[in-house]
């Protein structure tokens, strides 16, 4: 299998809302769109709607693909941010009502008094300095936009008067309250000062996390400042808003013009539809804990792509926009216990240090002839090769590397075993990167310890020795676009390509 073939061109990105927030690390959306259509039918075994489940969300790439092909969708995503994302970027808004809302979003905006607005200032959650990274012209204007949206008291918004008559049909067959339409105006609006925060901000817009580079700081001195917070806002809500238009003909204009032939009702149109009534639900959660008895033994396909090991700060790329919207959302979020809480992340606590390096053996709980069969002895030396390395974080990227293997991944692959029905299939998606010049086959060892789950002391769950996947084989896609893999320094490596690895859940 060679998912080379799926990327056609460099704008296969680009349809309906998969390009609504600049994300780093996405699925070229071919990818889950190909898994689905090749691994999932219309309907399972019992006529139901078949489940397709990411527990490492991200933007919502899979799960946009599951609602346009007419699947139910799962997702998992511990970064706030990242929710809000998927969540816009698979709710559908009605055109006429999200046009009308932008407009008058606008010219509230245009009527709010220029200058800086303090009770709009959000204090940030930890010790960033604002004024470092924001000049006073982008404070002034994302307090501005912010005291806009307040004034727009979108919960009071009259949500069906400004809908077609067929949108108002939509939304009523899908039983849709006003309040849930509200929400959906809501996240758009907020996402869009998020997506406003990076561009106006002292941050090298080519890297994924926060910097200043020197080309910024050059720019800076040079008196090319950011541009205006108020136009980026509004081109960002024009922009979006044709995407959400094309997100909405994506799954209605077929329906429309069945339900225009007077032998057909706009009921059976519908029913006809099979993305209408796609179910899509994204929780905020860790892919380590997500536990639900309700989607127990229910996951018809499982497919992800988990972070990269110490590649990607997704902490440091987040916290800008972040902190700019925290209050605004529905989680409570601690800056701390979400730099410390992603996968991969370098940011741990290491708190014996006399007990590293710890090794993967040392989580056996099988026999020594049963890991030795494994590439795992071999995941073992190179973080014995990484903890004497001669880097001062040598110990630290020695630890990541274990935990990632050993806790986070371990953890995730079960919590995955136990939601996916027997007989079902996971597909991970994952590069391999260079940890203290070490490189990291990630695919081989993800591969040997899904097949060996019950084997590992941290795995979390009700599993005997003999539990584990089913390994299929694996593909390869090759990496075409870098443009959010940029980095200030290249001490991880460059990220090649990403193996597929396939694995199923056996039947009993």
């Amino acid at each position: 299998m060679d998912f080379r073939e799926l990327v056609t061109s460099p704008s296969s990105a680009t349809y309906a809302t998969h390009r609504i927030h600049k994300h780093p690390a996405v699925f070229i959306p071919q990818i889950p769109r190909h898994i689905i259509e090749t691994y999932s039918t219309k309907n399972d075994e019992d006529g139901d709607r078949p489940l397709i489940f990411d527990p490492f969300s991200g933007s919502g790439t899979a799960g946009l693909e599951a609602k346009l092909l007419g699947r139910d969708y799962l997702g998992v995503e511990i970064n706030p941010l990242s929710k809000l994302v998927s969540e816009v970027k698979v709710q559908p808004i009605p055109p006429s009502l999200a046009n009308q809302a932008k407009q008058d979003l606008i010219q509230i905006l245009k009527n709010t008094e220029n200058g800086y607005h303090a009770n709009y200032d959000p204090e940030f959650l930890d010790t960033t300095n604002k004024e470092l990274w924001f000049e006073p012209k982008a404070i002034n204007g994302l307090t501005r936009i912010r005291k806009a949206l307040d004034d727009f008291d979108i919960y009071a918004y009259d949500i069906l008067s400004n809908c077609g008559e067929f949108e108002t049909k939509i939304i009523q067959s899908e039983n849709i309250d006003r309040q849930e339409v509200q929400s959906r105006l809501y996240r758009w609006f907020v996402l869009m000062i998020a997506n406003t925060v990076y561009e106006v901000s002292n941050a090298d817009p080519g890297i994924s996390k926060a910097y200043r580079s020197p080309k910024m700081k050059d720019l800076i001195n040079e008196g090319k400042h950011p541009p205006d917070p108020i136009q980026v806002f509004t081109s960002e809500l024009n922009t979006s808003f044709e995407m959400l238009e094309e997100l909405w003909h994506s799954i209605y204009e077929s329906t429309e013009q069945a339900a225009a032939h007077q032998d057909n009702s706009l009921d059976n149109a519908l029913d006809e539809n099979p993305a209408h009534k796609a179910v899509v639900d994204i929780r905020s959660g860790d892919a380590r804990e997500f536990s639900d008895p309700d989607y127990q033994d229910s996951v018809d396909l499982a497919i992800t792509s988990p972070p990269y090991i110490n590649a990607i700060n997704y902490y440091r790329g987040t916290k800008l926009r972040l902190f700019w919207i925290h209050d605004l959302m529905e989680e409570i979020i601690d800056s701390t216990d979400l730099r410390q809480s992603f996968v991969g992340t370098n940011s741990v606590s290491i708190r014996n240090k006399e007990n590293l390096p710890k090794t993967t053996l040392g989580q056996w709980n099988g026999t020594t002839e049963e890991f030795q069969s494994t590439s795992l002895s071999e995941l073992d030396q190179t973080i014995l090769d990484i903890h004497s390395g001669e880097l001062s974080e040598a110990k630290r990227r020695a630890y990541t590397t274990w935990k990632f293997f050993n806790v986070d991944m371990v953890r995730s692959l079960t919590r995955t075993y136990e939601l996916l029905k027997p007989g079902a299939h996971f597909f991970l998606v994952i590069g391999e990167n260079t940890i203290g010049g070490h490189q990291i086959q990630s695919h081989k060892y993800l591969a040997d310890i899904a097949q060996n789950l019950g084997k590992f002391n941290r795995h979390g769950g009700n599993l005997s020795k003999v539990d584990g996947y089913h390994f299929i084989g694996y593909a390869w896609d090759e990496i075409s676009n870098r443009a959010l893999f940029q980095d200030r320094n290249h001490s991880n490596g460059v990220i090649e390509g990403e193996w597929v690895v396939i694995l199923q859940k056996p039947r009993p």
